[in-house]
């Protein structure tokens, strides 16, 4: 449907602009653009990808995505899944908010803004809107405090302390409420390593520790959650630089 323009009310807060919604075109692109508020896009089916500060990120449903104020940014629908999203451009003191954000994130569709034809029928469309940017900031805020908070740490507790178990990144973001690529990508930016990088070097931290106590090779590589001792052997020769039997001889 396009742009539909909204009655200025000038909110101090939060003060929503216009808003709309589209089923785009294969490769559908928009910009490179700037604009002088913020604006947000969300994913209700299909995918594409944003583009800003030289950057280059993959949207799926299920996800936002945020254009903030004086930034250069392109978006382009994929050419076999291209997606349908909502937007709402807005202004005021609060949206501030959207700047500390990631670029991309995602957000339950309950708390992204919607509009009713109900509610336009009311002439009230914009006090509306203006209360549901307030809960998807309530909620995003609540996201990210959680984020910064504490999911990379339980990530790491986790995987200390279950090394010598099966460990899939997929179960450890359900656990988290966390669809799985965030939870990637937020490990990845705090951490500069990803999630299956940082379960091999617990696990050859703890296998080098088990050889230094005259544990056997297969032994050990047991206790670290490995039953593939190929795969044992082929990490701890990438990680250590020596096969684990070269490495057990030298402290026997």
């Amino acid at each position: 449907m396009g742009d539909q323009l909204l009655t200025n009310r000038h909110f101090s807060d939060l003060n929503p602009l216009f808003y709309g919604r589209e089923k785009c075109e294969r490769g559908h692109a928009f910009g490179p653009a700037i604009r002088k508020y913020t604006l947000i896009h969300y994913v209700e089916s299909g995918c594409g990808i944003f583009c800003k500060g030289g950057k280059e990120y993959t949207v799926n449903a299920g996800e936002m995505f945020i254009i903030l104020p004086d930034e250069v940014t392109f978006y382009k629908a994929d050419e076999n899944d291209p997606w349908m999203y909502r937007w709402v451009g807005f202004d005021g003191a609060i949206s501030e908010t959207f700047s500390s954000l990631s670029p991309v994130m995602p957000v339950s569709d309950e708390v992204f803004p919607r509009v009713s034809e109900e509610i336009k029928e009311k002439g009230i469309l914009e006090y509306t809107l203006a209360s549901q940017l307030f809960v998807l900031v309530a909620n995003i805020t609540s996201i990210e405090s959680g984020r910064s908070g504490g999911y990379v740490r339980r990530v790491k507790d986790y995987i200390k302390s279950s090394y010598m178990r099966s460990i899939r990144v997929e179960e450890i973001a359900e656990s988290l409420n966390l669809d799985r690529r965030y939870l990637s990508r937020i490990f990845k930016n705090e951490t500069g390593r990803t999630i299956q990088d940082y379960i091999i070097s617990v696990r050859m931290k703890e296998a080098k520790r088990l050889l230094d106590e005259g544990y056997g090779v297969c032994e050990t590589a047991n206790f670290c959650g490995y039953s593939d001792y190929s795969n044992f052997f082929k990490l701890f020769s990438r990680e250590c630089g020596e096969s684990p039997s070269k490495y057990r001889k030298k402290v026997i």
